[in-house]
């Protein structure tokens, strides 16, 4: 089975000190392909992404991470009809199992560079590259019997090293440390969606209160799998999708311009669409119920266009909350209650107007209106569907404008009425209903999840280059010495952490062998370490000072091979 992972971004809840909502205006990044080192100091894809604030120079801006999760296709189980793990290739499996794993911390050093990196558009960092291992006093660690001029040189291939890689990495981390401040985004919701090929397979819906819990994903499990489906997933070539969702992190305050005109007129026109398309008596119509939805629509459809300059890069602003004690308010202004009684003096004089301006088929409408009313019996309702059919629409808003029965349309007992404002009143209370109102965004990201790309881990014994060398060398086999030609690499620079560090082997030591191959160059070193592996255990051979002897001309240093047994290291191979 392939080795692979699956890589998404989701947002989950870890601790409570660490959670945080994003704020508006706010801009999307993305860590892909990255070599980070864990907290453990081993290399590993780091891939991550979030949010982070637009601020003025000299200001902390916050950076808002998406926890990351980890599906391992090489650990899918596979269940049979009997309930027992069998194999992918077995004809009978019922289940398969995706073990989820989450990767829920805030940035080590390494992957700060990777995000102040993705951040500022500069795409050339690929991985971490380690530091070189220093003395006290800020200089390589070097072997203390080198000669000056072997140890200058190693120096300059430290500073080097330094100035093509570290302090451009360095720089990206003191860009983070003092511009931003990470927190991890807390979720409203979370939706995970399996695809094979065009079928959705597996979906599950994580709510707010599920996660503010503290509950823990459980495995992806598809039941009843076919074989198709099942080989699709287990081979890598399935799609799944991550629905995540959040809120800014405080409720935007908006001057918002509600255009009351606007709303009142929405829920006329949806009313009067109503009326000509039901087979129904007039009562029905007189009785449709509440404008809530009207309103919440045109509330929410109005907000969302002044509000663009507050969106969220990259996401899609999923929901305003009109609440109802908005939609109360509004509906207590412009649809006032009025009593029963009043209804019916309304449609009276509406009549009268009718009637003086000739216009006798509205008379015998609000007549007849009347007599309902008066009745309260639905069954002595005037049918009123063709007549408002054949109004005009500036006589339909004129007519129902004097009186409109809300709720139930059981005629039974019911006497709750709202009168429209005309038109003169309703922009008179438009030009006071521009006020502050606090209305909280729901944003939505819906992003695929990729097959994270293979890292190949190179052997490493944490040295930067060698320098060859050959001289000779007075060798003591521990009980005679000898002049003999000598020849191997010195180490260059060693990086903290590296093999050669943990086993206190300084930079200047004369390498000779890497397990049976020998090494005289920086070349030949890199070409032995491509027989092993990282993580395997080899012998290396160095000659190192073990003394010195006198003679006519002075003391001789006096030399040794020895061997030690180190594990080679793992660094990516970036390139």
């Amino acid at each position: 089975m392939k080795n692979l992972y699956i890589i998404f971004s989701t947002l989950f809840l870890y601790t409570q000190s660490a959670i945080s909502q994003v704020t508006p205006n706010s801009n999307r990044f993305d860590v892909e392909n990255y070599i980070a080192l864990d907290n453990n100091g081993k290399y590993y894809p780091y891939t991550t992404h979030g949010f982070y604030e637009n601020a003025a120079s000299g200001t902390t801006a916050r950076i808002y991470l998406l926890p990351v999760l980890k599906l391992d296709l090489s650990k899918i189980k596979f269940i049979d009809n009997q309930g027992h793990e069998t194999s992918q290739s077995d004809a009978n499996i019922r289940t398969m199992i995706i073990p989820v794993t989450q990767d829920l911390a805030l940035p080590n050093e390494s992957q700060k560079a990777a995000i102040s990196s993705a951040i500022s558009g500069n795409t050339t960092i690929q991985g971490f590259y380690p530091p070189i291992a220093k003395n006290n006093f800020g200089m390589p660690l070097i072997n203390s019997n080198l000669s000056p001029m072997l140890s200058s040189q190693i120096v300059t291939m430290a500073n080097q090293y330094e100035t093509n890689y570290i302090l451009p990495q360095q720089q990206l981390i003191n860009d983070y440390n003092t511009r931003y401040k990470a927190q991890i985004i807390s979720l409203t919701e979370l939706e995970i969606i399996v695809e094979a090929g065009s079928e959705i397979v597996y979906t599950k819906r994580i709510p707010n209160t599920w996660i503010a819990t503290g509950g823990t994903l459980s495995n992806i499990t598809i039941d009843n799998i076919s074989e198709y489906v099942k080989n699709v997933i287990a081979d890598g070539n399935g799609q799944i999708l991550v629905s995540y969702k959040f809120k800014d992190s405080q409720s935007s305050t908006i001057n918002a311009h509600i255009d009351a005109t606007a709303i009142v007129n929405q829920f006329l026109s949806e009313a009067y669409q109503s009326s000509v398309t039901q087979h129904s008596s007039g009562w029905s119509f007189l009785g449709f119920g509440s404008s809530s939805k009207s309103i919440r629509s045109s509330f929410d459809q109005q907000v969302t266009q002044q509000y663009n300059a507050n969106s969220i890069a990259n996401t899609t602003i999923e929901m305003y909350d009109a609440n109802d004690k908005m939609i109360e308010e509004f509906e207590s202004v412009f649809f006032p209650s009025i009593t029963q009684q009043e209804v019916i003096q309304n449609h009276i004089n509406a009549a009268e107007k009718a009637k003086l301006e000739g216009n006798t088929a509205l008379q015998n409408l609000h007549l007849q209106l009347v007599s309902a009313l008066q009745n309260n019996n639905p069954n002595l309702a005037p049918n009123i569907e063709a007549a408002v059919a054949a109004l005009g629409k500036e006589d339909y808003i004129g007519f129902i404008a004097n009186g409109i029965k809300w709720g139930s349309n059981s005629g039974s007992g019911n006497n709750s009425f709202r009168r429209v404002l005309n038109s003169s009143e309703m922009t008179n209370m438009a030009a006071n209903w521009n006020q502050t109102r606090v209305i909280s965004i729901q944003h939505a990201v819906t992003q695929p999840v990729n097959i994270a790309k293979q890292v190949d881990f190179r052997p490493s014994l944490g040295a930067i280059d060698g320098i060859p060398f050959q001289n000779n060398l007075f060798m003591s086999n521990g009980f005679t010495a000898s002049w003999q030609s000598v020849a191997g690499a010195l180490i260059g620079p060693i990086t903290v952490g590296g093999t050669f560090h943990q086993n206190n082997i300084t930079a200047g030591t004369l390498l000779t062998k890497i397990g049976s191959y020998s090494v005289y160059s920086g070349q030949t070193l890199s070409d032995a370490l491509s027989h092993y592996k990282a993580g395997e255990k080899v012998y290396v051979t160095f000659i190192a000072q073990t003394g010195s002897q006198p003679s006519p001309m002075g003391a001789i240093p006096v030399y040794q091979e020895q061997k030690v047994q180190v594990t080679l290291g793992a660094y990516p191979q970036t390139n």
